[in-house]
C-alpha cells in the first residue's frame, strides 16, 4: 500500500475556522483507520507530539504552530452506514452532513446539528450541541484508538457526557474514529428539512456573519445568565486587540477581522475573563481549546 505523504512546515491557519495559527512541523492526511494507526505508531516511535485536527473549529493554534505530527482528519474517516435502527458514522464526517442524512432517511432529532461546523469526532469529545439539545441525546456508543493503538468500544454511559464536556476531554491522546447513533424518531423528511431550515435561519439571525471565528469561546456558567449576556453586561461588545474583536452581534464570539494573531486572541480572552469576574463575580471557562498549550 502506498504510504501517506508527510508534509513539513505546513500552514495550519487555512485549516481552521479562525484562520489563525502557525505551521505544523509535520502534517499528514490519513485515508483510513489503517493509515491513522500507522501514523500514530510512527509519532510515538519517534517521540513526536501528536495532534488531531478536524474542520478546525473550536480551537486556537499558536502563532508558533505545532511541533511533532498533526493528523488532518477532515478528509478521512467519513464512512456512513445504516444498520437497522442505528447509524454508524466516521469521526471525520461533518455534522451538517450527518443531520441531512438522518433527515433523508426519515428520522428527526438531529436537526440541531445542521449549523454546527464541526466533525463527529470533535462533537463527541465536546458533547456539542445547540438549541437545547446535544450529542448525548442521540449517541449510543463510540470507538476510540488509544496511544497503545488499542481499538476500544465505549457505550455512551461510559463517556461521562455533560454540558460541553466528556471523559475524552481528559484523554486528549485518545482518538475517536467512529460513532453510532440511534434512529428512533420516524418523521417526514420534508418536515425535518423544514425544521432544519428554521433552526439555520435562527442561527444566522443570532450569530455574526463573519465566519472567521471558532464558534462560542466560553461555556455558559451553570444556573446563570449565558456567557454572551455576561460579556455584554460587562461592556465588552466590540472590544478589540489588533484584529481580534469581541463580536458586536453576539458577545461570546471573537472574530478575526483581518490578520489577528493567536497572541491577540488569547490576550482578549483573558481580558474578557478578568472583566466579567471583576464586574459580576463570575468565572468564565473556555470552550475553545488552545493548541499546543492545553495538551502540554
Amino acid at each position: 500500500m502506498q504510504k501517506v505523504p508527510i508534509l513539513q512546515d505546513y500552514p495550519l491557519a487555512p485549516l481552521t475556522t479562525w484562520k489563525i495559527g502557525g505551521l505544523a512541523r509535520y502534517l499528514a492526511v490519513p485515508r483510513d483507520l489503517e493509515d491513522v494507526c500507522r501514523l500514530m505508531h510512527l509519532a510515538y516511535t519517534r517521540g513526536w507530539p501528536l495532534y488531531f485536527l478536524g474542520r478546525g473549529s473550536n480551537l486556537l493554534i499558536a502563532d508558533a504552530g505545532l511541533p511533532g505530527l498533526t493528523l488532518h482528519l477532515a478528509r478521512s474517516l467519513q464512512g456512513l452506514e445504516r444498520l437497522g435502527d442505528r447509524l454508524r458514522a466516521g469521526a471525520g464526517l461533518p455534522l451538517p452532513r450527518l443531520a441531512r442524512t438522518v433527515a433523508d432517511l426519515g428520522f428527526s432529532g438531529y436537526e440541531f446539528l445542521a449549523g454546527i461546523p464541526g466533525t463527529v469526532g470533535a462533537a463527541v469529545r465536546l458533547n456539542a450541541g445547540a438549541h437545547g439539545r446535544n450529542l448525548a441525546d442521540v449517541l449510543t456508543r463510540v470507538w476510540v484508538v488509544t496511544p497503545r493503538l488499542q481499538l476500544l468500544e465505549l457505550k455512551v454511559s461510559e463517556l461521562g457526557l455533560g454540558y460541553r464536556t466528556s471523559l475524552l476531554l481528559h484523554l486528549p491522546h485518545w482518538l475517536v474514529v467512529e460513532a453510532e447513533f440511534a434512529l428512533d424518531c420516524p418523521a417526514s423528511p420534508v418536515e425535518v428539512e423544514k425544521r432544519m431550515e428554521e433552526l439555520l435561519l435562527l442561527r444566522r439571525a443570532r450569530l455574526p456573519a463573519n465566519p472567521r471565528s471558532c464558534g462560542s469561546v466560553f461555556k455558559n456558567p451553570p444556573g446563570g445568565p449565558p456567557a454572551g449576556a455576561l460579556i455584554e453586561e460587562a461592556g465588552l461588545k466590540g472590544r478589540r486587540l489588533g484584529d481580534a474583536q469581541v463580536s458586536r452581534k453576539h458577545a461570546n464570539f471573537i472574530l478575526n477581522q483581518g490578520r489577528a494573531t493567536a497572541a491577540q486572541v488569547k490576550a482578549l480572552v483573558a481580558q474578557v475573563q478578568e472583566e466579567v469576574w471583576r464586574t459580576q463575580g463570575v468565572v468564565l471557562d473556555r470552550e475553545v481549546v488552545f493548541l499546543p498549550d492545553d495538551l502540554a
